[in-house]
């Protein structure tokens, strides 16, 4: 595989990586037709927050084409490793917040009130819905995740 393939392939994983959504109306489909816990409440606040991008994706990718870009460096065998060592240092930490500034995303934090009176705070990202305070919603759990909809 040339570097030019190398490069074209790295840059598509990155892509791919980035277009993971956590929109509320976007269900997984390991998700589909398998029972969810649903919980009835009334949200109390709305923030606007921003959601960490992808740091590891973009450090390997940038480590891996550092390292290739300083091996070719010299022709001299040490030296060329050197350079490999050197460019897969650097190229990890700008891959690291290329990948970072990539894939973040416009969130959005809910404080809900249940039902049962309790008080929970859950971060998605911002999806076609307008959440407002005293708007009822219902918060749908599964496996440690929830996400949050109008209750219609």
């Amino acid at each position: 595989m040339n570097f030019k393939h190398f490069i074209l392939i790295t840059t598509l994983f990155l892509i791919s990586c980035s277009n993971m959504s956590l929109t509320p109306e976007v269900v997984r489909k390991s998700d589909v037709q398998k029972q969810q816990y649903v919980v009835i409440g009334t949200i109390l606040d709305v923030s606007s927050v921003t959601i960490e991008g992808d740091r590891e994706t973009g450090a390997a990718a940038g480590a891996l084409i550092g390292g290739s870009v300083g091996k070719n460096v010299t022709d001299s065998e040490p030296e060329s490793d050197i350079a490999a060592i050197i460019g897969g240092i650097v190229g990890s930490a700008v891959g690291a917040e290329l990948g970072s500034n990539l894939t973040q995303k416009n969130g959005i934090e809910l404080l809900i009130e249940t039902n049962g009176g309790r008080m929970i705070s859950i971060i998605q990202e911002v999806g076609k819905y307008d959440f407002r305070v005293d708007q009822k919603v219902r918060i749908i759990k599964r496996n440690g995740k929830s996400r949050v909809i109008p209750f219609d």
